[in-house]
C-alpha cells in the first residue's frame, strides 16, 4: 500500500514543541536545569558525564534612575532655566535671589559650559593656605593681624629715622665745641641757643653772636695773622645773615648764601644812622667798626678781637613784622588770636628762625618735635611720623605746626575749662610745660583738676600757675607771655 506523508503538517508539532522546551529553559538569571549536560570520553575511553556549569557569582548592583531628559529645545528659541542662588558654588548673592543659567543642552558631568565664541578661561591653581605659625594660644597679635604689624614697624622705621636725627644733631654739636675749644678755649664756648644765634666762620676763628634777647651783637675773631680782615669778613656775614637759609649751617664754619632778606633787616643803623641792608653798605659800616670800636680783651690765655653792635629799641617788633602774613594765614585757619601766636613766639624765640634749645627744640615756636610736633603731625595733618629739624626752622612750617599745636591744647587736652580767660591761661601754660603739669598744679586728678579751675577765677588761675606750677621755667613763662600778649593786643587796638 502506497501512501503519501504530509511534512508540513508534521513540521508544525515539532516546531511548537521547541518553543516549549525552550521556554521551558528560561528562569530569571539561572541556568536551566533542563539542558543536557552532555558527556565527555575519558582516558580510558569511558563516556563520562560533563560536570554541570555554575552560574557566576556578580555583586548586586542598584540600578541608577536616570532623570527623564528634558523636552528638546525648539528650533530657534534658547532654553532658559531659573536656578535659586547657591553661595557654595560661588554666586555671590542672598539666598532668595535667582540668577538666570543659559544652556542649549546639559553639559556633561564634571564639564564647565560655556557660550559660542566664548574663549575659554584660564583655569588657576589657588595656592594653599600657609598654615598658623603654632597652636592659637601661642599665636601672637601681631601675626593674628598682618596690617597691624605693618602699621607699627612703619612707625618702628620712623621713630628710628628720627632718632638717628637727634643723634646726628648732639654729635654735629659735639663736634662744634671740640672745634670751638680748640681754638677759643673752653671758657670762651658759644653755641646758638633759643634766644641767641651764633654762627662760626674762618675755620671756627671768627664768629657773629646774635643776642635777640638782650638786643646786641658781638662779633669776634681769634685769628692771630690777620685780625681786622677776618673780623671785617665776620661783621658783614653777620648783618647780612638771611632770615630764611635753607640750611644755616649752624654747626660749621660754612658760609651762607647771602641771597634773600637780611634776618637782620631794619634792625641795625650804622654809624650815618642809615638801616644797614646792603652788601656794600655793610662792608662800609665794618670798615667804621674796626676803626672806632674794635677791643682787644684776653681770655684763656688768647687774645680775642672784637666789636659790639646795638640793635633798635624795637628790634623785636621789626622781626616779627617779617611774618606777618604767614602769622595772619595760621591765626586764621586754626582760629587763634594773632597777638597770642605774636606773644608766644616773642617769648619762644624772640623771631630767631634758627632758634635752638638743649631739648631739643626748634625755630620760631620752638617746636619740639616728639610732642608737640609729633602730635600735629598725627591729629591735624593725619601723619605717622613727626617734623624734623630742617622742616622746623622754615618759617612757615614752624609757624603753622606751633599754631597748631595751642588748638590741640584747646580744643582736646584742656576742652573742658569754661571760662575763656581761664582757658587761655592753661594754654599759655601748657605750650611750655606741657598740659599734665598745668593740670597737676590744681589736683592730682585731672577730672578733679579742671573742676578745680572751673571754680576759679582768671586771676586766682593765673596766681596758681604763676606760683605753684611744678617747674620753675613755666612759673615765670606765664607771666612773660601774658605781658607781651597784653601789649600786642595794645598795638592792634590802636591800630
Amino acid at each position: 500500500m502506497t501512501f503519501s506523508v504530509d511534512f508540513n503538517y508534521l513540521r508544525l508539532p515539532a516546531l511548537l514543541a521547541a518553543l516549549i522546551l525552550i521556554a521551558g529553559c528560561q528562569s530569571s538569571g539561572q541556568t536551566s536545569s533542563h539542558v543536557s549536560v552532555g558527556s565527555v570520553v575519558g582516558p580510558d575511553g569511558r563516556e563520562r558525564p560533563q560536570a554541570r556549569p555554575q552560574p557566576l557569582e556578580t555583586p548586586s548592583r542598584q540600578v541608577r534612575q536616570q532623570e527623564p531628559a528634558p523636552p528638546p529645545a525648539q528650533p530657534g528659541r534658547t532654553r532658559v532655566e531659573i536656578l535659586p542662588a547657591n553661595p557654595e558654588q560661588g554666586v555671590p548673592l542672598g539666598d532668595d535671589t535667582e540668577v538666570e543659567i543659559d544652556s542649549l543642552q546639559p553639559a556633561p558631568l564634571g564639564s564647565t559650559q560655556r557660550r559660542p565664541n566664548e574663549p575659554e578661561a584660564e583655569v588657576k591653581e589657588e595656592p594653599a593656605e600657609e598654615p598658623l605659625p603654632g597652636p592659637i594660644s601661642e599665636i601672637t597679635w601681631l601675626e593674628r593681624y598682618p596690617n597691624l604689624a605693618q602699621d607699627l614697624q612703619n612707625y618702628q622705621e620712623v621713630i628710628e629715622r628720627l632718632e638717628t636725627e637727634v643723634r646726628q644733631y648732639r654729635e654735629q654739636l659735639g663736634r662744634l665745641r671740640e672745634q670751638v675749644q680748640r681754638h677759643w678755649g673752653e671758657e670762651a664756648t658759644l653755641a646758638a641757643t633759643a634766644h641767641q644765634f651764633v654762627k662760626y666762620t674762618d675755620a671756627y676763628q671768627s664768629r657773629g653772636a646774635m643776642d635777640f634777647e638782650e638786643g646786641t651783637i658781638v662779633v669776634e675773631t681769634v685769628d692771630q695773622s690777620n685780625p681786622r680782615q677776618h673780623l671785617k669778613e665776620a661783621i658783614v656775614t653777620t648783618l647780612l645773615t638771611p632770615y630764611d637759609a635753607d640750611n644755616p649751617e649752624l654747626y660749621t664754619d660754612k658760609q651762607i648764601d647771602y641771597s634773600g632778606p637780611a634776618l637782620l633787616a631794619g634792625q641795625v643803623r650804622d654809624h650815618e644812622g642809615v638801616p644797614v641792608r646792603w652788601e656794600w653798605r655793610a662792608n662800609r659800616y665794618a670798615d667804621y667798626l674796626i676803626e672806632n670800636e674794635i677791643q682787644e680783651i684776653r681770655r684763656g690765655g688768647k687774645t680775642i678781637y672784637r666789636v659790639e653792635i646795638p640793635l633798635v629799641a624795637n628790634h623785636n617788633e621789626i622781626r616779627g613784622h617779617q611774618y606777618e602774613n604767614l602769622i595772619r594765614d595760621a591765626s586764621r585757619r586754626y582760629d587763634v588770636d594773632e597777638a597770642l601766636i605774636y606773644a608766644i613766639m616773642e617769648t619762644e624765640s624772640h623771631f630767631n628762625p634758627y632758634a635752638m634749645s638743649h631739648i631739643p627744640a626748634y625755630g620760631l615756636m620752638q617746636v619740639v618735635p616728639s610732642t608737640a610736633g609729633r602730635d600735629v603731625y598725627q591729629r591735624i595733618r593725619q601723619r605717622n611720623d613727626q617734623p624734623n629739624q630742617s622742616t622746623l626752622f622754615n618759617p612757615a612750617e614752624n609757624i603753622d605746626i606751633g599754631t597748631a599745636y595751642i588748638t590741640i591744647l584747646r580744643d582736646i587736652y584742656l576742652k573742658d575749662i569754661r571760662h575763656p580767660k581761664s582757658k587761655e591761661l592753661a594754654i599759655i601754660s601748657a605750650y611750655n610745660g606741657g598740659a599734665g603739669n598745668v593740670l597737676r598744679t590744681f589736683h592730682r586728678d585731672r577730672s578733679q583738676a579742671v573742676a578745680v579751675i572751673n571754680q576759679l577765677s582768671p586771676q586766682q588761675v593765673y596766681d596758681r600757675l604763676h606760683r605753684q606750677h611744678p617747674r620753675s621755667e613755666a612759673r615765670g613763662y606765664i607771666k612773660k607771655v601774658t605781658e607781651a600778649l597784653d601789649r600786642y593786643r595794645a598795638l592792634a587796638s590802636a591800630q
